[in-house]
């Protein structure tokens, strides 16, 4: 055998090994992109173009109101489905593109059709979120990414940039709180 055959060889043996081997992976790849996939191909549907979001999508980057750190959200329209089927088959999509550790927060199915499905997973000190809603002939996918503690923080102290947002409710406390002049 020659130098060439023998290490071509020995690497296909090693590939083989290394293949068969190795645990399996659950890598689901871009868990947004598959529902988003799913709505536009399957049901059809057209997306709604959002002027200036690459602009709201760089002032949450930057501004990251209430601890909101990123986010995206695809609208679509004209979606066909059958009411029939569209409950189990978005399950098994958010099923099948969510990887494991991925949890369901709450399915909603209405008596009008609307449905409503949001996932949740923790990423570090992070919160990610996946919203699904399907209502008539209308869809919306949003995902998001959070700091849970600046969330608690503008719960308690809603201020954006150091102007606060609990103005209104600051002056109608202190109206009521005014002694009554007798």
């Amino acid at each position: 055998m020659t130098k060439k055959n023998k290490l071509f060889l020995a690497l296909t043996l090693l590939f083989l090994v290394f293949t068969f081997s190795a645990p399996q992976i659950q890598a689901k790849g871009n868990e947004y992109k598959s529902v988003v996939k799913h709505l536009k191909t399957k049901y059809k549907a057209k997306k709604v173009k959002i002027p200036f979001m690459w602009l709201a999508r760089f002032a949450v980057k930057v501004v990251r109101p209430a601890g909101v750190k990123s986010f995206s959200m695809t609208i679509f329209e004209d979606l066909n489905f059958s009411r029939d089927t569209l409950d189990a088959e978005m399950q098994a999509v958010m099923r099948n593109s969510l990887s494991a550790e991925w949890s369901p927060i709450f399915r909603v199915r209405s008596r009008e059709g609307q449905q409503a499905y949001m996932y949740m997973r923790e990423a570090g000190d992070d919160v990610r979120i996946m919203l699904v809603t399907i209502e008539n002939n209308q869809a919306a996918v949003i995902r998001a990414k959070f700091d849970p503690e600046k969330l608690i923080e503008f719960i308690d102290n809603p201020k954006i940039l150091g102007v606060s947002l609990d103005d209104d409710k600051k002056i109608e406390k202190a109206e009521t709180e005014k002694p009554v002049n007798q």
